[in-house]
């Protein structure tokens, strides 16, 4: 195959979220003769990583948002689109929510179609149900399936995919060595954000439900009486940003928690904490907690999250009581840990990834 297989990317937005961060980074690291991918969203306000995604040569193309009201619309914009961009052979989805409506589409088009889960709930309330009538179909439209782990797959595909050649286990993976730990990076991070002896925890994630904030700046607020010289970093932004400030200023938190929104040198930031942590009410193979790792930092995550993520022995899963949160912080932190071969060891480098995704869409596209 003399041409670069076309693929296209649908990721929902192109914020600084996981599983962005995943494809974006396994995109960078394919051979762009074999490979070339574009990418499609539906979220064109949320575009903090349009540049690096450009930088590649590759193209951004906008669809319209689904509301839930506005089904044929979304069909005819898909239809056009595939029509109007014949030469694309593969449609790879990692947005689940409404691509029941536009992987028929793709398919009619002459596009093979995969559809990737990066987690293992849609959480509660009438959005999650609807998602989950929608997405129900996925199982019976799409060419293949891809999970971030065994368990996100059985959770949208049924056992009966998993248990198939169709299915497949995309680690999400990372680039090892911009996260290994430098010492030079921790003494120069935490000089920048003023900080001397204090023990930092740090949380990355969406502001949003699934990531459970709130529960964090309570616990952190009772912590801070046995501790008040530490400081938490919030890195990220969303939906509940509003409500995170008002918090944090009702429990009278400002001068002991930073936010720093998106950012673009998290492992740099995670170099500078001590302690990472992910309360969250459900979570797939957290990126996130692979990341943290990879910088020898020791973990602290919900029992909600998968216990897979686990892949050097550094994290611990806790019930979100928090009591429970509160004695774990207490741990002596200093204690650095090399876990760079452990994270390639595991298949979690981004290289042997992107080498694996590479050949499989040259095989499913000849």
């Amino acid at each position: 195959m003399n041409e670069p297989v076309r693929v296209l990317e649908m990721i929902a937005s192109l914020t600084y979220g996981g599983s962005q961060a995943m494809i974006v980074n396994l995109c960078k690291a394919m051979d762009r003769n074999k490979v070339h991918c574009d990418f499609i969203i539906d979220h064109p306000e949320l575009s903090g990583m349009a540049e690096i995604i450009e930088s590649l040569g590759s193209k951004i193309y906008v669809m319209p948002t689904f509301k839930g009201t506005n089904v044929k619309e979304i069909k005819e914009a898909w239809d056009r689109f595939f029509t109007e961009h014949p030469d694309y052979q593969i449609l790879h989805s990692h947005s689940r929510s409404y691509a029941s409506l536009y992987l028929p589409i793709a398919k009619k088009h002459g596009l093979k179609t995969i559809i990737h889960s990066h987690n293992t709930s849609n959480g509660k309330g009438i959005t999650s149900v609807a998602k989950n009538v929608l997405q129900y179909t996925l199982r019976y439209q799409a060419d293949y399936f891809i999970g971030c782990s065994k368990e996100a797959g059985e959770w949208l595909f049924g056992d009966r995919i998993v248990k198939g050649d169709r299915f497949h286990v995309l680690n999400n993976a990372i680039d090892t060595d911009r996260f290994t730990f430098r010492k030079k990076i921790r003494e120069e991070y935490r000089k920048m954000f003023g900080l001397k002896d204090e023990k930092v925890f740090i949380q990355v994630g969406r502001m949003d439900v699934q990531k459970n904030h709130l529960f964090m700046l309570e616990t952190y607020a009772q912590y801070l009486k046995e501790d008040g010289s530490s400081h938490l970093f919030l890195v990220g932004n969303g939906e509940l940003r509003q409500e995170i400030d008002n918090k944090i200023r009702e429990l009278d938190l400002e001068d002991h928690i930073t936010i720093l929104e998106y950012r673009n040198d998290v492992e740099k930031l995670l170099q500078m904490a001590d302690c990472f942590m992910m309360p969250s009410l459900f979570e797939g193979l957290s990126v996130a907690a692979v990341e943290a790792q990879a910088t020898g930092i020791r973990c602290l995550l919900s029992d909600r999250c998968d216990e897979n993520v686990n892949i050097t022995g550094l994290c611990r899963f806790l019930p979100l009581d928090s009591p429970v949160w509160i004695e774990a912080m207490k741990e002596d932190f200093s204690l650095r840990h090399d876990t760079k071969e452990d994270i390639i060891k595991a298949g979690f480098d981004v290289h042997a990834t992107a080498e694996w995704l590479e050949d499989f869409y040259r095989s499913i596209a000849e």
